[in-house]
């Protein structure tokens, strides 16, 4: 999914579109030199926005490759002939202006030819593949749709410029140079494309480590079919898996997703394909941990070398931490007894008996971030509201009802140091949320708070309280053992609140009207806390014995694999 274009890609789109539109102005005034100019400038901006702006930013300013080559090529053309150039100078240049138009075609199918050959059906990282490699791709600064090809049709508007409408010597260079730059990315793309197809050296690279992955012989694999937006959710895995200590092996099915995945030194392989995956080499039982419910999860539930546990991305009261295709696992894996009675009260077919208590292991890592920074230095209260999901509740996210409110709140406490962290999927399907937290951003600019480290745990550690919505921002938090509140958009009141949601009963309820945010606000500055005794209970409810998480969660491994499946 593309992300919306932000400020800075729109002001490079307008500048691009007002560059070529310049040209053409220079080309109706019949300045030669004018428009060699301009374009020149044109080739910098355009520069400057293929680093920046998207790709269906530049398509809306006509930003492909054959595309820009044509709107560059028009003003010289038509100044060559407003300008009262010799005829053989005229038919010179309409000439190269097709031969230049045709080799930007030629280049951009080139690109779109290494790139597919460039990506092979595995890709792995962390894994001895000895010697096998594809050969190393040319310069982008040679090949790419910015770089010295740029140049071309500049240089050949100054040639014609220099050449005072005759056919010269610098008509000839401008010319000579033009077509030369213009046909050096499509030489160099086809030796690429020789060089990857001669010897086969696609097939040396993954039999390279379908080898290498039979030598391994991984027991456990941490699957992941999502994009690379969302590769927070494995993420969270990557540590315990790690201290398993036993062959493992990360399994992800998107090539985004791939360049995304945080810094691990397990084995990760990337194969998009679901008849690849199953001719990877895995041996019986691989125990098969999967953090989120998608179809492509398919492709390795059909394996019948592998025994599957459904280990998610956080416990909560959301509908999805009690999703029914949560059935198709041999096993489910929670954090504690609260996680057990979600399924057992939602009655989706998931047994009591196939439901594991294993505490959240990665939480370890935040319980000692947090002790290595020692307590916040000052009340500081963290806002981390959810995104506003897949379905259609429009009260999944605080974000629009009270976000840009309580933080217009806090900035106003003094002393109290505020911290915006939203869910990396804020904005995607809903502008009401992508409006209100561009004004939370404004807010916080305004108010000279830099932003928010880039790790939730860092987040999380520094925060004296936190502001969430229903998720499991909340039980991650629950291990820190701080006051909380959770944000009742729908106004149900404390009550209901918590009948309906577990993960509040710990907690403050800050309705619509953040009556209670001044007890949140003391609470963090230490002035009493007075949901202390229910947040004790229900960490021990929600985390269960999270003391042992790391222990558990290897057994829980070593029970399913060696079959201890109550199902």
């Amino acid at each position: 999914m593309t992300r919306p274009p932000r400020p800075a890609d729109l002001a490079g789109g307008a500048a691009l579109a007002v560059t070529l539109l310049g040209a053409f102005v220079a080309a109706a005034t019949g300045s030669r030199w004018g428009v060699a100019g301009v374009l020149a400038l044109a080739a910098i901006v355009e520069l400057a926005v293929r680093r920046g702006a998207t790709a269906d930013l530049l398509g809306a300013v006509g930003g492909s490759a054959p595309a820009t080559a044509a709107a560059r090529l028009l003003p010289i053309v038509a100044v060559a002939g407003r300008a009262g150039a010799e005829r053989s100078v005229l038919i010179a240049v309409i000439t190269t202006a097709g031969l230049l138009l045709a080799l930007a075609f030629a280049a951009d199918l080139g690109r779109s030819v290494a790139a597919r050959l460039r990506q092979l059906p595995l890709t792995a990282r962390n894994l001895d593949l000895g010697d096998a490699r594809l050969p190393s791709a040319p310069p982008r600064l040679l090949v790419g749709r910015s770089g010295a090809v740029l140049a071309a049709e500049p240089l050949l508007a100054i040639g014609l410029a220099a050449a005072r409408g005759r056919y010269n010597g610098w008509l000839e260079a401008g010319l000579g140079i033009a077509v030369l730059l213009a046909a050096l990315p499509v030489v160099l793309l086809g030796v690429d494309g020789w060089r990857l197809l001669r010897g086969g050296a696609r097939d040396r690279v993954v039999t390279a480590i379908r080898d290498a992955v039979e030598r391994l012989r991984p027991d456990v694999v941490l699957y992941f079919a999502g994009v690379a937006a969302e590769v927070y959710q494995p993420d969270m895995w990557l540590s315990p898996v790690a201290a398993l200590a036993r062959p493992a092996l990360v399994l992800v099915r998107d090539r985004g997703a791939f360049a995304a995945l945080g810094a691990t030194g397990l084995p990760v392989v990337c194969a998009p394909y679901n008849g690849t995956v199953a001719a990877l080499p895995l041996p019986a039982p691989t125990v098969t941990l999967f953090v989120t419910h998608s179809g492509n999860n398919l492709a390795m539930l059909r394996r019948p070398e592998t025994v599957t546990a459904f280990v998610g991305h956080g416990d909560s009261d959301k509908p999805d931490s009690v999703n029914p295709y949560a059935r198709v696992y041999d096993q489910v894996w929670v954090a504690g007894p609260l996680g057990r009675r979600r399924y057992a009260e939602a009655a989706v077919g998931v047994a009591d008996d196939a439901v594991v208590e294993i505490g959240r292991p990665q939480l370890t890592d935040l319980v000692n971030r947090a002790r290595e920074l020692g307590p916040p230095g000052q009340p500081t209260v963290l806002y981390a509201p959810t995104w506003e999901g897949w379905g259609d509740d429009p009260h999944h996210s605080s974000l629009p009802y009270v976000g840009p409110a309580l933080i217009r709140r806090l900035l106003a406490e003094p002393g109290l140091r505020v911290v915006y962290r939203p869910h990396p999927l804020t904005g995607r399907r809903d502008p009401r949320l992508r409006a209100a937290h561009r004004e939370i951003e404004r807010l916080l600019r305004d108010a000279g708070v830099p932003p928010c480290p880039p790790e939730l745990a860092d987040c999380l550690a520094t925060a004296s309280a936190l502001v969430a919505d229903v998720s499991s921002v909340v039980s991650e938090y629950l291990a820190l053992d701080r006051p909380y509140a959770v944000v009742d958009t729908r106004g149900l009141g404390d009550e209901e609140f918590r009948r309906r949601y577990a993960g509040a009963r710990g907690g403050f309820v800050l309705g619509p009207d953040l009556e209670a945010l001044p007890a949140l606000l003391a609470a963090a500055a230490g002035k009493g806390d007075v949901t202390d005794a229910d947040r004790h209970r229900l960490r021990a409810d929600s985390l269960g014995d999270q003391e042992r998480a790391q222990q558990l969660f290897a057994q829980a491994v070593s029970a399913l694999q060696m079959g201890q499946i109550h199902r």
